[in-house]
């Protein structure tokens, strides 16, 4: 069907007045268009719309919404979502396509007033009421928008709930900004194969770069000279130094809790931001990721004895973060915002374009995430845009980092596991067990600084890298996660090794690619769920 610039036909102009709504007038991107056809186009009531951050699923979900009303498909639209900022970010956005959803809708209420055409409501409410939101479907006919349907995840009961809620719903369009896999209990509404999430619509990095819909990132990556006590002993180490899975977890807290690390690699973030504000975008903003709410704290202080400036501080434990975020967004004046846990996903921040890693998560789908805070092109801003991340050389976030600078088509394909894992988790240790005394912070590498390109030009759509590189960068990470899997399970590196060879065909010295990231996958799996091979 022929469409309009907006991804509306002629014969859906009359449709949008009769459902009482106005027609559809925001234009759509081309793959926005295309995943609309997919959609329109799909045999069954469950839609996966993979899209890397900041390329605009919520635009494109408000498009099906628009339909789904005007064409009588459904009566109402509810959305899903992890948070309750995300609740009001959704309503704000629906609003301006004339799509009414209650942001504030109470499991006591139950049902929306009839003058919304819908609601937008948590995984966690949804979880405490299954029965509830069950009926509310039965009763009237409901366009079901699943956001970052992996947070089903992070409850034990939350996956069969949101089946059980969620059955009667006419169509259930589920959104993520990056794949997930399934644990051993797999996501509802989620189609797997070999245990990792298949989309029926994809839109990667490399092809939102190639749109101009995303922006290039540069990863300053800090190496220094950390000492700690752990177990009665001093240690000392770089970066670069192999050390036990343990130590090298110490290594990295270390650098995040000393202010003669962290504060260098702060001042050379805010020297960058502040030529951004003069020279390229005069209200770029800043974004600190820190570890929890005292850590957030500790940083926002910092920022302020080195720069002169109040940072904005949203942690998920203040009932304000929401309201924090939104004057932080809005506003040109303040430059740094630190955050816990409010930012990882969803929430909308365009100007932000320097960034400093200073969580200890992980996750490579919580490196990525964070990374999408920062990729959102801006139509005011001259290209290309680039934006900063600054990272430690820790080496597990170095190869998320390559592997971002070297995305390719492939990007959808990649393991990467469920949920957040805090690396040193909540619990308080004696200083005696672990204590941060010293680390120097020293600027190393400039990752993804070639695939830059000079003011004016085009990024190019392939950004080689070495297959000997590749292979390193692999090898290095599959060498981290044996001695972490070995630990962990009692297991020696030689009858870890010995059931890899058996499972992937190769030793690690001869292994392809593919072979090595299969390993990784394994490895990964055996450490998130405990090893199920040979002793």
């Amino acid at each position: 069907m022929a469409t309009d610039g907006y991804g509306l036909s002629r014969r859906e102009r009359p449709r949008a007045a009769a459902a009482g709504l106005p027609p559809w007038s925001a234009p759509l991107r081309e793959w926005q268009r295309r995943a609309l056809s997919a959609v329109l186009a799909h045999p069954s009531r469950d839609f996966l719309a993979m899209a890397t951050p900041a390329a605009g699923k919520t635009r494109f979900a408000l498009r099906v919404a628009h339909d789904y009303l005007t064409g009588g498909a459904a009566a109402r639209v509810l959305v899903v979502c992890p948070t309750n900022h995300l609740r009001r970010q959704w309503s704000e956005a629906a609003g301006k396509a004339g799509v009414h959803l209650d942001p504030a809708l109470t499991n006591e209420q139950g049902v929306e007033a009839r003058d919304y055409h819908g609601a937008v409501v948590t995984y966690q409410q949804v979880c405490l009421a299954p029965a509830l939101f069950q009926r509310g479907c039965a009763g009237k006919s409901t366009l079901l928008i699943l956001d970052e349907l992996h947070h089903a995840g992070d409850g034990k009961h939350w996956g069969t709930a949101l089946r059980r809620a969620f059955e009667p719903a006419v169509f259930r369009l589920i959104l993520s900004g990056t794949p997930f896999r399934s644990d051993n209990n797999p996501i509802p509404f989620i189609r797997y194969e070999q245990g990792e999430s298949r989309a029926d619509f994809a839109y990667g990095y490399t092809e939102a770069l190639r749109d101009s819909v995303c922006r290039p990132i540069v990863f300053p990556s800090y190496e220094g000279e950390l000492t700690w006590l752990s177990e009665g002993r001093e240690h000392t180490a770089t970066f670069e130094d192999g050390l036990t899975f343990d130590r090298q977890r110490e290594r990295l807290k270390t650098a995040l809790l000393q202010e003669s690390w962290l504060g260098p690699v702060i001042a050379d973030a805010h020297a960058q931001l502040t030529r951004l504000r003069k020279q390229e975008q005069p209200d770029a903003g800043g974004l600190i990721v820190g570890m929890d709410q005292e850590h957030a704290r500790w940083v926002a202080d910092l920022v302020g004895r080195l720069t002169g400036t109040q940072a904005a501080v949203a942690v998920s434990d203040d009932p304000a973060a929401s309201r924090t975020i939104e004057a932080f967004a809005q506003q040109t004046r303040q430059q740094w915002l630190v955050a816990v846990n409010m930012v990882s996903e969803g929430v909308d921040i365009p100007r932000l374009r320097v960034g400093v890693y200073g969580t200890n998560v992980l996750t490579e789908m919580y490196f990525r995430q964070v990374v999408g805070r920062f990729v959102r092109m801006q139509e005011h801003v001259p290209k290309p845009q680039r934006a900063w991340l600054y990272l430690p050389k820790d080496p597990i976030l170095v190869h998320y980092a390559r592997q971002i600078k070297a995305e390719r088509d492939h990007v959808l394909e990649e393991v990467m596991p469920a949920g957040q894992r805090d690396l040193f988790g909540r619990v308080t240790v004696s200083a005696k067990e672990y204590a941060p005394l010293h680390a120097v912070a020293r600027v190393d590498t400039l990752i993804g600084e070639d695939e830059a390109p000079p003011e004016g030009q085009v990024v190019a759509a392939d950004m080689p890298i070495s297959l000997h590189d590749r292979k390193r960068e692999l090898r290095d990470l599959h060498r981290l996660l044996v001695g972490s899997v070995a630990r962990a399970s009692g297991v020696d590196h030689r009858r870890l090794n010995a059931e890899l060879i058996a499972r992937t065909g190769s030793r690690v010295d001869q292994a392809t690619v593919e072979q090595l990231r299969k390993r990784i996958q394994l490895l990964e799996r055996w450490r998130d769920r405990g090893y199920d091979g040979k002793r």
